[in-house]
């Protein structure tokens, strides 16, 4: 909120008219539990445990949380605690884009019959409502709740914190009335929608998502940490809002600095997976993409639906991915013909994998991605002619071939092919660096700019591995070691990169990296180096879910220590300014359906498997793939029809 420290704060703790973080020692020293359905807070101060356990009441716009206050003493005690609530409350129907669209002057008054403060939004219609029970003592400086309370030694007292937000004030009082009357039943109710959320994400012909995810069977806690971390992003994407109009949808970051927007690259950095789990919203979104200018955008924004900020140049190979996984998944074919806007889903396919050819203004044969802004945003010289993103054009314009040549278009594709073919050769004759297995980037003026970073490691593995030799394969492979590996994550940028001074934002950069590149570039290393050897570091990777959903990007255990064992997740505070969740998180189940089991969901040719199982639990199974109508199981031996 404008002039604020950025997010607004309410129900903060005082303890006798004092902030309880400001105490020494102990005030500021919390201990955190994440729960998928709620979280837990405790902190020790002057003889007094605290303990919080916050959660969203279920279909609610509301927050709760349950406030215990332990006398750890031996005699009674009498202390003021305070509340401190506030609130920036407002409605906005137009697009949110860049963080929450808060009121900073909320009229503020007290309901004296039910001992709450109501915040009333003075430019919109919206109104919060937030109270303590049982009821307080009395209310100080118009906002701060307070509580006079007796504790006997050892004795624990427990306060219901409620915040209810709704279109007017009314709507709010009732809404927090109902939560605080049935706050215990809130609580069970909260618990018992997110087990069956859960479970729904794995059960055919369930009633919140429009697929299901294959059930993981394994004694190996590392692969199941691996496909539980993915999960989990996913999960704390999805977004049932009633007023998105898209209906379900799914949003790229944890809601704190874009709260209403969803990525064509984000979300294809784990499109299999969306594709499985709820292919309805994943087709939602492609066909919104396919009307909006995305060559002027990166995002959409689901409350309206726009387009949102400024051109992102991969939108064009992250849109044909999303399609591409859906079709493989689903096996929908006739989607291809469905009029979206003025074009066939299959025209704008073919529309968004030969775009690439408007951006070779200068004629150089590749695509001209544009400056920072278009790109990475953390690299200062990853501009224009990259090779990631023109590989990215190799696999698209592959994939629209087939699709055309099952059409019976079988000139178009041939056309489509030789070009994707000679693409990938300009690729590797003009930007690749020889013998040093990172690449460069072409500029406007003919000159070239080397950039050691790993998106065009693991673009090119993925979109062309199948156009490298076995000198590049192996040169990627040790740059990678070399330079960007770290034990526990991995590195973005090389440390020996000379723009490395250029940007710490740890997802691009050589502090740590994107939510994302750790599993993508797994799936690259599988192909150019030994299994055992890429598994180990797997295993590490896995840890980092300890820390609940993978968070936008994780730092190198050299640069903070690990927490819990684990690569330490980015904080969102400056100068890092990574959110605490990101849909690309979801890579990690991606990495174990399709490379791990070995998953290839060919497009017209059937279910293969080529497991790389034996260096984590040789007798996992992966059971009910949703694979064209049917299901299968995968396990060392390959693959079984399950109906």
């Amino acid at each position: 909120m404008q002039w604020s420290p950025g997010f607004l704060l309410t129900c903060e703790l005082f303890l006798n008219d004092r902030l309880l973080i400001s105490y020494a020692p102990g005030g500021d020293t919390i201990a955190y539990q994440w729960f998928p359905h709620r979280f837990v807070r405790e902190s020790q101060v002057d003889g007094l445990k605290f303990t919080t356990e916050t959660f969203m009441p279920s279909k609610r716009r509301a927050a709760a949380q349950s406030i215990r206050v332990q006398n750890l003493g031996g005699s009674p005690r009498i202390v003021k605690l305070g509340f401190d609530m506030r609130a920036a409350v407002s409605k906005k129907t137009t697009a949110w884009f860049v963080n929450s669209p808060g009121e900073a002057d909320n009229a503020v008054r007290w309901d004296a019959e039910r001992e709450a403060l109501i915040f009333q939004a003075q430019h919109s219609t919206a109104a919060s409502v937030q109270g303590i029970s049982p009821k307080p003592s009395r209310v100080e400086y118009s906002r701060m709740i307070v509580i006079d309370v007796t504790l006997g030694p050892g004795q624990t007292k427990e306060f219901h914190y409620v915040n209810a937000v709704d279109g007017s004030a009314e709507a709010a009082l009732a809404a927090y009335d109902q939560i605080q009357s049935g706050f215990d039943q809130a609580t069970q109710q909260n618990e018992a929608d997110f087990n069956s959320l859960i479970h729904a994400a794995f059960t055919e012909g369930n009633s919140e998502f429009s697929g299901f995810l294959p059930q993981l069977e394994t004694n190996d806690e590392s692969l199941w940490q691996l496909y539980q971390a993915g999960f989990k992003n996913l999960i704390f994407a999805r977004r049932p809002s009633p007023d998105s109009k898209h209906g379900t949808t799914y949003i790229t970051l944890g809601g704190h600095v874009l709260p209403t927007l969803s990525f064509p690259w984000d979300t294809s950095l784990t499109s299999l997976s969306l594709a499985l789990l709820d292919p309805a919203a994943l087709r939602r979104l492609v066909e919104n993409w396919f009307i909006q200018d995305m060559h002027q955008h990166l995002a959409t924004d689901y409350v309206t639906a726009e387009a949102v900020g400024p051109w992102y140049g991969v939108n064009d190979m992250a849109i044909v991915r999303c399609a591409e996984n859906y079709l493989r998944v689903t096996g929908d074919f006739a989607w291809l013909d469905k009029k979206v806007g003025e074009r066939s889903a299959l025209e704008h396919l073919v529309a968004h994998a030969t775009y690439w050819k408007e951006l070779d203004k200068l004629g150089h044969g590749f695509g001209d991605y544009g400056k920072i802004e278009n790109l990475l945003e953390v690299v200062s010289t990853y501009l224009h002619e990259t090779a990631g993103m023109n590989a990215g054009n190799v696999s698209s314009m592959r994939f629209v071939a087939d699709l055309l040549e099952h059409r019976g278009q079988s000139a178009r594709a041939s056309q489509l092919r030789m070009e994707a073919t000679e693409l990938a050769q300009r690729i590797n004759q003009k930007l690749y660096v020889a013998g040093k297995g990172w690449w460069k980037c072409g500029q406007p003026d003919g000159s070239f700019v080397e950039v050691r970073h790993c998106y065009d490691f693991l673009a090119v593995l993925d979109n062309m591995a199948a156009d490298l030799s076995p000198s590049q394969k192996e040169e990627m492979g040790r740059f990678f070691w070399d330079e960007l590996h770290s034990e526990y994550w991995m590195r973005a940028l090389s440390p020996n990169d000379v723009d490395a001074t250029w940007n710490i934002r740890p997802d691009h950069s050589w502090l740590g990296a994107y939510a994302a590149w750790p599993p993508a570039t797994a799936k690259g290393l599988y192909k150019v180096d030994r299994s055992e050897r890429v598994t180990a570091w797997v295993k590490n990777l896995a840890k980092a879910g300890n820390q609940g959903p993978i968070g936008q990007a994780h730092f190198v255990e050299t640069v903070f220590p690990l927490e819990d064992g684990s690569a330490y997740k980015c904080p969102n505070d400056p100068p890092y300014i990574n959110d605490w969740c990101c849909i690309a998180g979801g890579g990690f189940t991606d990495l174990v359906i399709d490379t791990i089991f070995g998953a290839n969901l060919g497009l017209f040719d059937g279910l293969k498997a080529q497991p790389k199982l034996k260096d984590f639990d040789a007798s996992a199974r992966l059971v009910n793939l949703r694979y064209q109508g049917k299901k299968y199981a995968i396990s060392g031996a390959g693959t079984t029809l399950l109906n």
